[in-house]
């Protein structure tokens, strides 16, 4: 028997089983796919290494950073925008990202005012819950119904928003941007900085490999959990493939939205199974496009737009460039994005069959005339079993009904992921911060 299993090997899970054998316990993670990381994953396409899942980090985000010292793994930033875009209704804008950024600011601010009385902890939540309860109950356009923009205030607004969101605004959870902003440091520039410039060198796979191999820990990869029974003080954990392991503690970290796949004996609280059901709202997709055109570094937004936030990742020698797309819905890129290759949860990465180019082409003279789309690669998290989604975007109501039930332990279960993180939820901080609470929780249940 083991002391504990960790199910789920993306940072969360990796990060809650060192810690657990830091502390001695005999450990075993389960993971569905063939490799781990969960929504991080770097791999090869074109003979350049690709980020198809979360890339970016930041040195406001403390746990990453304490990891990203502890390993000795630097950081580097990102060049802006030589040229930005934007469109108002049909009619295109362009000028420099700072004039861009300028028109955002105006509606941002105006979205965030009152962040300060709702998040004036931003590592605690529910700290001013009343206050934040009046955000919560709203979608992201609900929120911009309420603000008095003008058209073009409200155009680039909205095209930002649903980077941000990844998910269509009506699903969206007003409460994802206030905690983005204040844990950011309250300013538009920031929370742009945060989620968009500084990337680990070497990618995401060399921090969570430096976690993996503080402490000795057994992994099972291609092992999808089909259920989870608490018996006579043990649990036991079963596999598709018919496997079992019995563990003293369990420690689920595994997607909200994936949550629903795991069969619980007894079934779990009432109000955890409500929060499951509700799950989270992003949908989006990160489309990464090999193009011709002007050799400079672009941005362009717009609402509506299959990948409506689209940027230069890198500039290569021929002249050529990596564009980075960002959609609210991976459906509304089935033209072109190459399927997502499952097999036995292994994700696998592939250019786009060229009769999908013309497509891509299409709505690529959408977003950023002029340049020529030669060849795309992503990877559809919508339909991986595995995440069912990308980045948390929590839903209304999520913090004023949801988020305590499901960061309390069910008898012997301990629940940890990004998407239950108090602070930086969504992103590699929230992960690790959840795998060790996940940890520490297990430990007092031992």
């Amino acid at each position: 028997m083991n002391d504990v299993i960790v199910i789920g090997g993306g940072f969360a899970g990796v990060t809650a089983a060192r810690e657990a054998s830091l502390r001695g316990r005999s450990v075993l993670l389960l993971e569905g796919r063939e490799r781990l990381g969960g929504r991080t994953w770097t791999a090869e396409w074109n003979g350049h290494a690709i980020e198809y899942g979360g890339a970016w980090v930041h040195w406001h985000q403390p746990h990453t950073f304490s990891e990203l010292t502890r390993a000795g793994l630097p950081v580097q930033i990102g060049r802006d925008a030589d040229h930005a875009g934007w469109y108002v209704g049909q009619q295109r804008r362009s000028g420099t990202i700072a004039q861009r950024d300028e028109i955002a600011r105006r509606g941002w601010d105006s979205f965030v005012d009152g962040v300060t009385e709702a998040l004036p902890l931003p590592h605690a939540p529910l700290h001013a819950l009343p206050e934040l309860a009046r955000f919560d109950r709203l979608t992201i356009a609900q929120r911009l119904d309420q603000l008095d923009l003008d058209e073009e205030e409200r155009a680039v607004l909205s095209a930002e928003l649903e980077s941000l969101a990844h998910a269509p605004l009506q699903d969206a959870g007003a409460v994802s941007v206030l905690r983005w902003h204040a844990l950011s440091g309250n300013s538009l520039a920031l929370t742009q900085e945060t989620g968009g410039r500084a990337t680990i060198v070497g990618g995401t796979g060399a921090l969570l490999e430096a976690i993996a191999c503080v402490a000795p820990f057994d992994v099972k990869l291609g092992s999808p959990v089909a259920g989870i029974a608490q018996r006579n003080g043990h649990l036991e954990v079963s596999t598709r493939d018919g496997g079992g392991y019995a563990a003293r503690t369990v420690i689920v970290a595994v997607p909200l939205n994936a949550l629903g796949a795991i069969e619980f004996t007894p079934e779990l609280a009432e109000d955890k199974r409500r929060a499951i059901a509700l799950g989270q709202a992003s949908r989006g997709i990160k489309v990464m496009i090999h193009a011709r055109g002007e050799a400079s570094m672009q941005n362009a937004i717009r609402r509506g737009h299959p990948f409506g936030y689209l940027d230069t990742d890198e500039l290569f020698d021929d002249g050529t460039q990596l564009l980075v797309g960002f959609g609210p819905d991976a459906e509304n890129c089935d033209g072109y994005v190459p399927d997502a290759g499952l097999s036995n949860g292994a994700p696998g990465p592939g250019s786009r069959d060229r009769d999908g180019l013309p497509v891509l082409q299409a709505s690529l003279e959408q977003i950023l005339p002029g340049y020529q789309a030669l060849d795309a690669t992503a990877h559809d998290w919508l339909a991986d079993e595995f995440s069912r989604g990308t980045w948390a975007i929590h839903r209304p109501g999520w913090y004023e009904h949801h988020h305590v039930a499901m960061r309390r332990p069910e008898g012997r279960v301990v629940f940890a992921g990004s998407d239950l993180a108090n602070g930086w939820s969504g992103f590699i901080d929230g992960a690790i911060e959840s795998g060790l609470r996940g940890a520490s929780l297990a430990r007092a249940l031992a």
